[in-house]
């Protein structure tokens, strides 16, 4: 590398997924002086619009693509990052075939490579994550307790750091329901499916309360999905007789809307129980996206019991729950709100500084 010109980068998602932790990325490179390049599905083209970080913009076409097609348009990717002579490469989604193809090209020796690994347990007996591993040396974590079963898997002299994806290009300004006084919205984002969420702990906890808190429960999801639960959900929700505490979506809710919502609310609940295996893999192995969206907006977290034992995650951001006391934690919540209104969010990693400099330090 030149010392008189910037350091080089790009930035990679293949898939049509994780577009949610490229913005952060991006602007902590730009904060470390990095000349990036972002090299994106053009599938995300609109999610990507909003970001306005004056990167250059590469779109690729690998989704849906097998066999001579899916390689040469990994070679032009690959013609690209040595062409431009990128000093480092980091992948947004460093696990997949996709990407063991193209890590397994020949590339200068000069160029460094990370990327973040959205599940550790793919350390754990994936071939082809031994052949990712072999070109990434650097995995990025998206949580603290993600770094502790990695460091507990076997994983030879792959290093691992933990950055948090909380930030967010400004977005137009819409209208949303009218916030009543004293109320608290309470967010509940993803898609409506019972295998992902414990809806019905909530439903009928809530049901359950003979003097029902001012709580307006916002899904910030597609009620109207093909392969989700959100009709069974809403006709739940009216048989109990609490409609009027919950705000539905029967459509995609663009990014403007979801966090125009998310802005307005006082609290998230993951809704994430111990109770299916579906659930149970966000308990070590990955992150739900809600728990960046809360530390986004500095929202305190509604947390199953489970997570209390990971302090450095959740220390000073939640309030824990049991599945059997949850009707009285969401009874007492407005209490709690005021009283421990001060106790959130006190610490420096919750600052852009903090987060862009554990970033760029590490791929240093």
């Amino acid at each position: 590398m030149n010392l008189l010109q910037r350091p080089k980068a790009a930035l990679i998602e293949l898939y049509d997924s994780h577009d949610v932790n490229l913005y952060s990325q991006l602007a902590f490179l730009k904060h470390g002086g990095y000349d990036t390049t972002l090299i994106v599905s053009k599938h995300q083209r609109q999610q990507v619009s909003h970001y306005n970080l004056e990167e250059r913009i590469f779109f690729t076409s690998c989704t849906g693509k097998k066999g001579l097609l899916l390689l040469l348009e990994l070679r032009r990717i690959r013609n690209l990052i040595v062409k431009e002579k990128f000093d480092v490469v980091i992948f947004n989604t460093a696990h997949g075939s996709t990407i063991r193809t193209l890590c397994l090209m020949h590339f200068p020796e000069s160029i460094r490579f990370a990327g973040t690994l959205h599940g550790v347990n793919k350390l754990a007996g994936s071939g082809t994550q031994k052949m990712i591993s072999s070109r990434v040396r650097k995995y990025f974590l998206l949580s603290f307790y993600m770094r502790e079963k990695a460091m507990k898997m076997p994983h030879g002299d792959l290093k691992f750091e933990v950055f948090y994806p909380m930030f967010h290009p400004r977005f137009h300004d819409v209208e949303i329901h009218k916030k009543e006084a004293g109320a608290l919205w309470i967010g509940v984002p993803g898609a409506v499916e019972y295998k992902r969420r414990d809806y019905e702990t909530l439903l009928h906890h809530f049901a359950a309360l003979k003097e029902k808190p001012n709580l307006k429960f916002v899904i910030l999801g597609n009620g109207n999905h093909a392969e989700g639960n959100g009709a069974q959900v809403q006709q739940t929700v009216k048989e109990l007789g609490i409609a009027d505490h919950f705000i539905f979506f029967n459509k995609f809710v663009t990014n403007d809307l979801f966090h125009k919502y998310v802005q307005a609310c006082d609290a998230i609940l993951p809704l994430i129980h111990p109770i299916n295996a579906d659930m149970e893999k966000y308990l070590e192995n990955q992150i739900s996206g809600s728990f960046h969206l809360a530390y986004s907006y500095k929202l305190p977290l509604l947390m199953h019991d489970f997570f209390s034992r990971y302090k450095e995650d959740f220390k000073d951001n939640s309030i824990f729950y049991s599945l059997e006391n949850m009707g009285e934690m969401l009874a007492a919540l407005p209490v709690t709100l005021i009283n421990k209104e001060r106790d959130f969010y006190t610490e420096d990693k919750w600052t852009f500084e903090y987060q862009a400099e554990r970033y760029l330090s590490f791929l240093r």
